[in-house]
């Protein structure tokens, strides 16, 4: 399975569905109404899922509606075998206090436990901060390590600017009894917001093993330019 993140400037652009792939309920959103410039202004995004098949476009491409500056990453999760991936189940959270201590807590528990993978997603508003040291945390659950995935965020001197990350975890056990939050250092003071989305397999009732559907506990993502009209 395939999961697409888009993060956009401004607030009011519209992140369009590409054909066949299927918005994360829960997932886009905007942190407010503050006007677009360089390295200021609301972010808008969202998430989109599909299960891989053979033949699908190598860089598939979305549009994007009155939008200034855009930035996309593309995640793939693989099964373990003789496992399948369930429909995956998302949230959103921002940080409109402008720091470099970024804080989001998101709007809803998506039900996070033991051997989940957890992806987040957070966009903010100018190329000139720099992510660094995620953290993702969830009452009553044990994550395990978090890290930036990819190690090189994305970044666009297009437009009014963006700068964009993602950073990933499992779940070592536990079940959340509340919202997770999502944590970054950033190198200068800045305001955003994102997706964050649960990954979880289950035991395939036919055997699925041959197809891409879905996680592994190491995820390769891998980032993917997108330019906003």
């Amino acid at each position: 399975m395939h999961v697409i993140y888009i993060g956009s400037k401004p607030y009011s652009a519209t992140i369009g569905t590409l054909s066949g792939w299927t918005l994360i309920t829960g997932t886009n959103g905007s942190n407010g109404t503050v006007a677009n410039n360089t390295d200021v202004g609301s972010v808008v995004w969202a998430a989109f899922y599909r299960y891989w098949v053979a033949g699908d476009a190598a860089s598939p491409s979305f549009s994007i509606t009155s939008g200034n500056v855009t930035l996309g990453l593309c995640v793939r999760f693989r099964p373990t075998s003789g496992y399948r991936i369930n429909t995956p189940v998302g949230c959103k959270g921002w940080d409109n206090t402008s720091g470099t201590d970024y804080l989001a807590t998101t709007d809803a528990n998506p039900g996070i436990t033991t051997a989940d993978v957890l992806n987040n997603f957070t966009t903010i508003a100018g190329d000139n901060s720099t992510f660094g040291t995620p953290t993702i945390t969830a009452t009553g659950a044990t994550i395990g390590a978090v890290t930036e995935s990819p190690a090189t965020e994305g970044t666009s001197t297009t437009g009014y600017d963006l700068e964009a990350s993602a950073s990933t975890a499992v779940v070592s056990s536990g079940d959340a009894s509340a919202a997770p939050v999502v944590g970054w250092t950033l190198s200068v003071a800045q305001t955003g917001g994102g997706a964050f989305v649960r990954i979880r397999e289950t035991v395939s009732p036919d055997d699925l093993s041959t197809r891409i559907l879905g996680m592994s506990d190491d995820p390769t993502p891998g980032m993917m330019m997108i330019s906003g009209g």
